[in-house]
Parts: C-alpha cells; sequence; structure tokens
C-alpha cells in the first residue's frame, strides 16, 4: 500500500512538471508566434510573463526572445540587456548574434558588432542571414580600416558578391587604400554595370585622374624651374600631353559628382583643376563652394 501511494504522489508530480513545461513550451510558442505577426508588444509581453514567473531559472531561448522583441519596437536598450543575459549564459544561436550584432550597431560600438558578426559566421557558416552577415562585417572592416581584414573575408564573399553593389563598393575601398589600381579598376567597370551612377566608383575614377595628372604635372614643371633648358622644356610638352587629358577626365567625374550632391570635397577638386586650366572664373567659384 505504501508503495502505491510513493508511486502514486511520484505519477502526480510527473504529470505537474509535465504540464508546466507544457505551458512554458506553450507560451514560448505564442510568443515567438506573436514575434512572426509582427506583434511585437505581446511578444514581448508573453516572455517578459516567463521571465518574471521563472526568474534565475529563465532559459536563454525566452531573453533571446524578449530581446528580439525589444528590439523591433526599437528600445535597443532592453534588447541588449535581455540578449547579453542569453549570451552571459553561454547560449549560442544565429539569432541572437544577429541581434546582437543590430544592437552593437545602434549605439555605434563597432568593435563589439564585428566581434559578434565574426562570431556568427564562426559557428554558423551555413546560416539562414550569413549573405548579409557577411556584407555587414566587410563594411564594418571598411568602416574601422582593417583592410587586410577585408581582404582576408573576401575569397569566402566572392561568390555573392557578384550582384551585389555595395560589397562590391566597399571592396573597391578597401583595394583603393591598399593601392591594389588593377583590382580597383576591374571591380569598378563591374560596378558601373551594374549601377552607372554608383558614387564610390566615381569618386575612385575622379580621384585616379586627378592624381595622375597633378602628380606628373608638379613634378615636371619643378623639373624644368630647376633646368630650363630646351630638352627638359621638351620633356614637359611631353608630359603636358598626359596631364590635360587626365585632368579633363577627373574634371568630368567630378562635375557629374557635384551635380548628384554638390559637397564642399568635389568642390574643392574642381578650383585646384580650374586653376590648372588657368580658368580663374571658374576656380574661383568652385573655391567659394569649398568654403
Amino acid at each position: 500500500m505504501k508503495n502505491f501511494v510513493s508511486i502514486s504522489i511520484l505519477f502526480i508530480i510527473l504529470i505537474l512538471q509535465s504540464c508546466s513545461s507544457s505551458l512554458n513550451s506553450t507560451k514560448s510558442s505564442e510568443g515567438e508566434a506573436f514575434y512572426q505577426s509582427e506583434n511585437y508588444e505581446a511578444a514581448l509581453n508573453y516572455w517578459e510573463q516567463i521571465i518574471e514567473s521563472k526568474g534565475s531559472r529563465t532559459k536563454a531561448p525566452v531573453y533571446v526572445g524578449a530581446g528580439k522583441s525589444a528590439l523591433a519596437l526599437d528600445d535597443v536598450d532592453m534588447a541588449r540587456y535581455y540578449l547579453e543575459q542569453a549570451k552571459a549564459s553561454g547560449y549560442s544561436s544565429p539569432e541572437m548574434y544577429e541581434a546582437l550584432a543590430i544592437v552593437y550597431g545602434s549605439v555605434d560600438n563597432l568593435s563589439k558588432e564585428i566581434t559578434t558578426l565574426e562570431m556568427y559566421r564562426e559557428k554558423y557558416p551555413q546560416g539562414e542571414n550569413i549573405n548579409s552577415i557577411s556584407a555587414r562585417l566587410l563594411e564594418t572592416y571598411v568602416e574601422s580600416e582593417n583592410w587586410e581584414l577585408g581582404v582576408a573575408l573576401w575569397p569566402s564573399i566572392e561568390n555573392q558578391a557578384q550582384t551585389n553593389v555595395n560589397v562590391l563598393a566597399n571592396y573597391l575601398i578597401i583595394n583603393k587604400n591598399l593601392d591594389k589600381t588593377a583590382e580597383c579598376d576591374k571591380l569598378a567597370k563591374q560596378i558601373l554595370k551594374l549601377e552607372t551612377n554608383n558614387i564610390t566608383v566615381l569618386e575612385y575614377y575622379a580621384e585616379k585622374y586627378f592624381w595622375r595628372a597633378e602628380n606628373l604635372y608638379v613634378t615636371e614643371m619643378n623639373a624644368y624651374k630647376k633646368k630650363k633648358t630646351s630638352s627638359q622644356y621638351k620633356k614637359l610638352l611631353k608630359a603636358l600631353e598626359q596631364v590635360w587629358p587626365n585632368f579633363k577626365k577627373s574634371r568630368t567625374y567630378f562635375l557629374r559628382l557635384y551635380k548628384i550632391n554638390p559637397k564642399k570635397e568635389y568642390a574643392k577638386y574642381l578650383g585646384k583643376i580650374y586653376t590648372r586650366y588657368d580658368d580663374k572664373q571658374k576656380a574661383a567659384y568652385y573655391k567659394k563652394k569649398a568654403k
């Protein structure tokens, strides 16, 4: 009889535990359902009910659910708190890292964003959003001027980048800063086929032809000033045959850029170009715009 009572009590305990587990599971499922239907307030409410009832026994996925919901409601501080709670427990999921990366990006914590994006790629190379994660990681390498890290990342994302203008443009910036002209020219042509007025490419060509002309002009003009011989003058004239076409190309690109966006930087370059052309009126106009 005692054995029967003991077994009965054990059976009741197991049923209660099962019901409790089912309740939490149902709540989690309902919270996710609310999230998927974009009812983020209801989703957050469900996750927080579980957190309040479970306290320190709250499971990490619940914190992730709450964090994602808070993020969708633009409450970055709350999202960060919940997501970092999940991470601190040793939990790992692609959703957690993706949401955390967005949080760190929102608060301009670039180093933590980079680390989080790298962790996503390391742990979930086949993750559902690996392409967007990789694209953002390359962009953060550009923002942080980690050029070599960008080069190291490129082989693993090159295939996905072939039709992605932003990724190609970021890799162009990386190669530009590493003085890899041949790679830049290749990328620039590829990008222009996809987007004819891509700012990164227009800036690349505008600056490329400007400095090609300017450096040659200054070098040969200084050489002639030091040694005013007929042979040196002929050399200067020969150099100018390359200088003026390159200044013309640069001017064309900077005028296109200035029309799209009249930035002071573009005006400054145009002022210098028109100074070389000895066009005082236009030089003065753009120099004034550059102030």
